[in-house]
């Protein structure tokens, strides 16, 4: 019966998988085609999550399995034919109804874990990169103070940042790119229609205002660096207030409803024994 269950359960997930798939590449190839027709060109924006993506082998190939279906089969069937040939060969002592729900869990997993996986680690990169961007701003705003442009300070920067953060690196060295072909200002602006980050908004409104308005830029630069160390301080201070309301849940489970039974056990045995019920 469990065997029966776990099948049925695993061939409804393979059948929402396939027309996911489809009605999504329908809705993509449907939106391409008015694109087409009607002229219109949407604008160009730096896809952040792709290039952190791209900086981790793991990362990527979590996310080809988890965006193609045909990954998904292949990533099953390869997990799933080394524990059937063992079973086969009586190596994995497991009978075959084992097996098929061992394979019937790999296919579950191949389909839910790759999901799961890359968007807690993308958020968790995101954070670091966040917690790293006053250094990148404060180098940067000494390169503006030795004489070299926004632009060579910002790729200067850039390349040598690789070692404390990749990502960081590798999303201002697009902008850097961008840049020599648009402009800055074009490129900070598709950075910052691009980004949901407060603490890049924050760079880009900067950078912006000074190339547009022609602000001194070093004295600006230090203090937005200083901005965002405070703001990520009141962040912190947010959810260091937000956990003492939390604690009070087993606060009040695991210690106020023990000590309530314990006062009054000895009262209610006492009229249990003497029979006043």
């Amino acid at each position: 019966m469990t065997f029966l269950v776990m099948l049925v359960f695993g061939v409804v997930i393979f059948l929402y998988l396939v027309h996911r798939e489809l009605t999504i590449y329908k809705k993509m190839s449907l939106v391409n085609s008015e694109s087409q027709e009607s002229g219109v060109v949407s604008r160009t924006t730096v896809d952040i999550n792709a290039i952190i993506i791209s900086n981790s082998r793991i990362l990527l190939f979590l996310k080809e399995v988890d965006s193609d279906l045909r990954r998904k089969i292949k990533t099953t069937l390869v997990l799933s034919f080394p524990v059937f040939i063992l079973s086969l060969l009586h190596v994995l002592p497991v009978s075959y109804r084992q097996c098929a729900m061992i394979m019937m869990v790999i296919m579950v997993a191949t389909i839910v874990v790759p999901g799961a996986i890359v968007g807690p680690v993308i958020h968790q990169k995101l954070k670091r990169m966040t917690d790293i961007l006053p250094y990148f701003i404060e180098l940067t705003a000494v390169c503006v103070q030795t004489g070299m442009t926004v632009e060579s300070s910002i790729k200067y920067v850039a390349i040598r940042f690789d070692k404390m953060d990749e990502n960081l690196s590798a999303i201002m060295m697009s902008i850097s790119r961008k840049a020599e072909v648009a402009g800055l200002e074009e490129a900070l602006g598709e950075l910052y229609h691009s980004t949901e980050t407060p603490e890049l908004k924050m760079f880009c409104a900067t950078l912006q205002q000074s190339v547009h308005y022609g602000t001194s830029l070093y004295e600006n630069l230090l203090e937005l660096a200083h901005d965002i160390r405070e703001y990520q301080l009141l962040h912190i201070e947010e959810k260091v207030g937000k956990l003492s309301a939390k604690m009070s849940i087993p606060l009040i489970l695991f210690i106020m409803f023990p000590i309530t039974i314990l006062i009054s056990a000895p009262g209610i045995l006492r009229i249990m024994k003497h029979g006043i019920f």
